[in-house]
């Protein structure tokens, strides 16, 4: 199986994400604790989570849980329910 361009930015843009945030956590953390990380070490540790968001982004779109977003929450309702068929 394989995303489609919309899938791909959606995978794309939250792995980003994951990596800002990790970046930008570890700084903090080590800021604030004697948590000394170097910065090539703090890049290199976000990584993980960044990839690890990739891989569930991957699985979400393609495993029938959840839409075809890299949400494992559905974020459309079922197409019966949005063409008005309730049975």
């Amino acid at each position: 199986m394989t995303l489609d361009l919309h899938q791909l930015k959606d995978v794309a843009e939250r792995a980003l994400s994951t990596y800002v945030q990790s970046v930008v956590g570890l700084i903090a953390a080590s800021g604030m604790t004697d948590l000394s990380l170097s910065t090539m070490r703090v890049v290199a540790i976000s990584a993980a989570p960044a990839a690890l968001s990739i891989l569930k982004g991957y699985l979400s779109s393609i495993l029938p849980i959840g839409d075809a977003s890299a949400s494992m929450v559905a974020t459309a309702p079922p197409a019966a329910l949005a063409l008005g068929d309730e049975d």
